[in-house]
């Protein structure tokens, strides 16, 4: 049976939302500050005024659990043993304690696990949206709560909501029973993998055959590959209703719209698509989706980013997260080296498409 390490701030209960109300009631902010002005764990910037808050009272008081969650935590609970694990400031772990106990009456007061080092905690599946617990994290597959403050971490698993956290489990569930989807048109084929794999050389490759076809793409990354659309962050989070999916990649912002993957499905065409796995989780959640993982030998990833016409940053972000990507190999329902010239006929026979 598997077993799930659920954090409670902001993944269970909303804490900062708590925070950024009560200093815009004493600062009467203009414009108000929102989460979205949270940019790093570290709070600086305009949210920097936050932070006396987290040793406050009233921010336990005001802290509360959204239906939504107890609902996710009595599912999970449907799916395997939960444990519920937060850190708090000593002075406020009974209340802590109280509040969990409120939300969740008949949750087994064994399964509570209050203390700083999560990395003690090994289980199966860890959810969490602080970059340092995931990182530092021993389960077996740790699993980020995509948040404002944790954007720049790549290449992890990660998840906007619980509805993608439970389509996730359903990926690894099969994977461990080794359940591969079979490709059938019409279907999405996400092609995930660490950077330098020529995700999107192959993704073009694929759409000269009438089989495959591409959807448009938007990316907050000044970008002119062919494939993705740019658009600034106000635009991605004024119009975020509108993405079927959602990533951040390397502090960039990259989604797909509704209408036209709608438009696009309704045609018997492969969908193909370069993306991250949490991307393709995402659209898991309502198209038939095979996810295929693109690797390929470690010294020519490296040498592809290094070519990359981007700043030191963002190369640096995907170099980090290289060895994190390599792990998500297992999670997929085939694997293909890319450094072999028969990469795209391998993709055509996965999908059954004569070369």
């Amino acid at each position: 049976m598997l077993t799930f390490g659920i954090d409670w701030d902001d993944v269970i209960a909303p804490l900062n939302d708590r925070a950024i109300e009560m200093a815009n009631e004493e600062h009467h902010f203009d414009p108000p500050l929102t989460l979205e002005d949270i940019t790093s764990w570290e709070n600086t910037g305009r949210a920097s005024v936050i932070k006396k808050y987290y040793d406050d009272p009233r921010l336990y008081d005001r802290q509360y659990v959204p239906e939504e969650s107890k609902d996710f935590i009595r599912r999970l609970q449907t799916k395997g043993i939960v444990y519920i694990i937060t850190a708090a400031y000593p002075e406020y772990l009974t209340r802590r304690m109280r509040q969990i106990r409120e939300a969740f009456p008949d949750f087994p007061e064994e399964n509570i696990i209050m203390g700083v080092h999560k990395s003690m905690v090994h289980v199966d599946i860890a959810l969490d949206d602080g970059p340092k617990n995931i990182l530092k994290s021993n389960a077996r597959f740790p699993v980020l709560m995509r948040k404002p403050w944790n954007t720049e971490l790549t290449g992890l698993l990660a998840v906007n909501n619980f509805e993608e956290f439970f389509v996730l489990l359903d990926q690894i569930k099969s994977s461990m029973i080794e359940d591969r989807v079979e490709a059938k048109r019409p279907s999405i084929i996400a092609l995930v993998g660490p950077s330098g794999t020529n995700k999107n050389k192959i993704t073009k490759e694929l759409c000269r055959r009438d089989e495959f076809i591409m959807p448009k793409a938007y990316s907050t990354k000044p970008i002119s590959d062919g494939i993705h659309e740019q658009i600034t962050m106000e635009e991605f989070i004024r119009e975020k209703e509108s993405f079927i999916e959602t990533t951040m990649y390397a502090g960039y912002a990259y989604g797909t719209k509704w209408e036209d993957m709608t438009a696009l499905m309704e045609r018997d065409h492969y969908v193909v698509m370069p993306i991250d796995l949490s991307g393709a989780i995402a659209l898991k959640r309502h198209y038939p989706t095979v996810i295929i993982f693109c690797k390929c030998s470690r010294e020519r990833m490296i040498e592809s980013i290094l070519e990359k016409n981007m700043d030191n940053r963002e190369k640096t972000l995907r170099l980090i997260a290289l060895e994190n990507e390599l792990k998500n190999a297992d999670l997929c329902d085939y694997v293909i080296n890319t450094g072999h010239e028969d990469a795209v006929q391998r993709i055509l026979d996965i999908c059954g498409v004569a070369g």
